[in-house]
């Protein structure tokens, strides 16, 4: 299968879709739109939905709203820590020909097998299923991007069946990644993290000033990647 790379950009919407064909990356397009009026409408008829950075009671009758609310109570953070990786998967879900969306670096993508390249590192998550599924890779940085994190990270790498879970949980560990933290305290970190989100995710990766620290079904490689193909604003 060929695959075309589309990007598309959006307000704070910065989007890599990859797409057999451009109307397939219309329909995502769609999709992700769609996504982010649900969030806008949740917005609008609660403002806490947007500022709080920890759970609140919310149900809004809006699927994309709904679901960050549910990943946000498992995490324990605020509902918009599941938004880039939530439109990503609601993207993936309703467009079955859609591929893969990276959304500022939360990733949702229908496959039988991947590698995803972590930044800042030469490493990459190697992905194999047997068969194709929607899968998701979900990043926080405390060093990169405009996302609100309260921890001093390169990259809180979460894996999960789920982009909104993945979202939260990556939101979370990255927050659990202190300033001065060497090796111990980040191996520290990530086992008390995996051992209480376990049950939600399927792995964990943090990456600080050099160290790794993993838990749960990661498999990493060797990967060189072009660093033009992060998706950025």
């Amino acid at each position: 299968m060929k695959l075309r790379r589309f990007r598309f950009r959006y307000l704070e919407t910065s989007v890599t879709v990859l797409a057999e064909d451009e109307e397939t990356y219309r329909r995502a397009v769609n999709a992700i739109l769609d996504a982010r009026s649900q969030v806008e409408r949740a917005i609008a008829s609660n403002p806490l939905f947007y500022v709080s950075l920890e759970p609140i009671d919310c149900e809004f009758n809006l699927p994309v709203a709904d679901r960050m609310c549910r990943a946000s109570k498992l995490a324990g953070v605020g509902p918009m820590a599941a938004v880039a990786g939530g439109i990503a998967q609601y993207a993936v879900e309703n467009v079955e020909s859609v591929i893969f969306v990276d959304n500022g670096g939360d990733i949702a993508m229908r496959c039988e097998r991947a590698k995803i390249g972590i930044f800042p590192t030469d490493l990459a998550l190697k992905l194999e299923f047997d068969s194709p599924r929607v899968y998701s890779v979900c990043t926080s940085s405390g060093r990169y991007g405009h996302s609100i994190s309260f921890g001093d990270c390169d990259a809180a790498v979460v894996l999960a069946d789920d982009g909104f879970t993945a979202d939260a949980f990556a939101t979370a560990l990255g927050n659990e990644i202190k300033r001065g933290f060497g090796k111990k305290e980040i191996e520290n970190a990530v086992e008390e993290f995996w051992s209480k989100s376990k049950k939600y995710i399927d792995g964990i990766v943090v990456v600080k000033d050099g160290y790794i620290g993993i838990a749960g079904e990661v498999n990493l490689v060797k990967a060189e990647f072009d660093e033009k193909l992060i998706t950025r604003w």
